[in-house]
């Protein structure tokens, strides 16, 4: 992903989101789409990189991301509704 800043890289991370939520909703009257599955398990990745990603580079999204090295110092940074991400 390299040079984007946290706004994108947030942006990103939210139409991943989608696209995974999206295709998990066909595959429940689909179950038998091997493609759509090969898409979901792609997408899938790619959004668990980027959460990854994110959690080194900013801060954690989740309490699922939050190691050691982070702590629990999200609450001590602005949240998006708040200009966190600009």
């Amino acid at each position: 992903m390299g040079a984007i800043n946290q706004s994108q890289l947030l942006e990103y991370i939210n139409a991943l989101s989608l696209a995974q939520y999206d295709t998990a909703l066909f595959l429940d009257t689909h179950p038998c789409d091997t493609d759509a599955q090969m898409y979901y398990d792609k997408v899938n990745s790619m959004l668990n990189q980027a959460r990854k990603e994110y959690s080194a580079r900013f801060t954690p999204l989740t309490r699922d991301e939050v190691t050691a090295k982070n702590g629990w110092d999200w609450i001590n940074h602005p949240w998006p509704w708040e200009g966190g991400c600009k």
